[in-house]
Order: C-alpha cells, then sequence, then structure tokens
C-alpha cells in the first residue's frame, strides 16, 4: 500500500536545510554574539547533540511560523511596491587584535520601501508570555543592522497571548561586536542553560536554572 509519510518529510526538509550550514572555523554567527559562547564550539565536536536541538519539536514549529510569515508578508508587500527578500545573507570581516573573523548573518526578512528604506523584520515565536522585547533579540537587530545596512529591524512576535511587533533603530558598532568575539560568556544568560541540549557535558551549566 503506496502512502506517505508528512512528519518523514519535513524532518528531511529540515535536515537538508542543517546540511547547507554548517559552521565553519574562523566563522561567527550573529546568534553566537547573543547567546552562550560554548554553543558553537559544542555545535563542531558534538553534532549528534546540536542535532537533537534542530528537531526539536518547539524548534520545528518555529521554522513552520517562520516560513509561513515569511511568505504571507513577501506576498502582502510585494503588492505595495515593496521589494521583499526572503533570508538574505551577509558577511562582515571584523578585526579582532591580531586575528580576522567573518561575521555571518541570514536575517528573516529585508523589506526595502518605495521610498528606498532598507528595513529588517526578524519573526520570534514564543511558548508562553514574556516581558518584550527580549534583550538577546534586540541585539540581534541591532546586528542586522550594522550588517545589512537596515534604516532600523522590526521584531515581530508570535505567542498563544499575543501579537506585537518593536522597533529597533539602533546599530551595534564594529568595536562592540570585536568585544564580544574577544569576551566569549557561557552562558550569556543563565535560562540558557534550561534549554541547553548541550546541558548533559558542559562545564559552565547554571545550577537550576
Amino acid at each position: 500500500m503506496s502512502g506517505l509519510d508528512i512528519v518523514k518529510e519535513l524532518y528531511g526538509l529540515f535536515r537538508e536545510e542543517r546540511a547547507r550550514h554548517q559552521r565553519e572555523r574562523g566563522v561567527v554567527w550573529v546568534t553566537d554574539l547573543v547567546s552562550c559562547s560554548l554553543k558553537p564550539v559544542f555545535s563542531l565536536e558534538y553534532e549528534e547533540l546540536a542535532l537533537s536541538e534542530f528537531f526539536s519539536p518547539p524548534l520545528v514549529l518555529g521554522t513552520l511560523v517562520h516560513r509561513g510569515l515569511e511568505a504571507l508578508l513577501s506576498q502582502v508587500l510585494a503588492a505595495k511596491q515593496y521589494r521583499v527578500e526572503v533570508e538574505p545573507e551577509r558577511s562582515l570581516e571584523v578585526s579582532v587584535d591580531d586575528a580576522k573573523y567573518t561575521l555571518k548573518g541570514r536575517a528573516d526578512l529585508v523589506v526595502t520601501t518605495p521610498e528606498g528604506a532598507r528595513i529588517g523584520v526578524e519573526i520570534k515565536t514564543l511558548r508562553g508570555d514574556a516581558a518584550l522585547p527580549l534583550e538577546h533579540h534586540v541585539d540581534q537587530a541591532r546586528i542586522y543592522n550594522l550588517l545589512f545596512d537596515l534604516e532600523k529591524s522590526y521584531l515581530v512576535y508570535i505567542s498563544p497571548e499575543r501579537l506585537a511587533q518593536y522597533e529597533v533603530g539602533d546599530r551595534m558598532g564594529l568595536d562592540e561586536v570585536a568585544s564580544r568575539i574577544r569576551e566569549p560568556r557561557a552562558p550569556r544568560y543563565t535560562w540558557e542553560c534550561r534549554y541547553c541540549p548541550f546541558s548533559v557535558i558542559c562545564p559552565s551549566k547554571v545550577a537550576k536554572a
């Protein structure tokens, strides 16, 4: 009997997506600068644990919401003469003391208005209510404003309790980017340990996080 395994197809899609974005030494992603500094290290050394996070149901749900909203906004904004780039990627060379790093980032949406202004849109899903916007999301938007030369970015939050957006007009300077690369923090936030797939082997795990 022939059949269709939708769950298998979805996980196959996510596996292919991850394979296209393997970590490279000397490359720092925007998300690395707003989260625990040990995560990118462990992602290279413990690939199996990294995969467990990638295929977690909350992350799958967040990915599906991202894809759906990106497609919807692209359609709506294009009809109003906005140019929409979906998940564009950019890189920038950053000097840290005597070393060179490549900062990479992939925004959810970059929208160019009919007047030529460039605006970022970052989609965030939450499992519960929280005091918004979250600090690490604001910092992420600040780095995207620098990397993509944006006038501003909007953080769009979707949760069972609310749908809200917050404007971030500030840019993170190259000095602050270099400082975050130079001075790793593990964890950057105490709550990270609660959800981290590497907590079972991490020497910096925060007790009772």
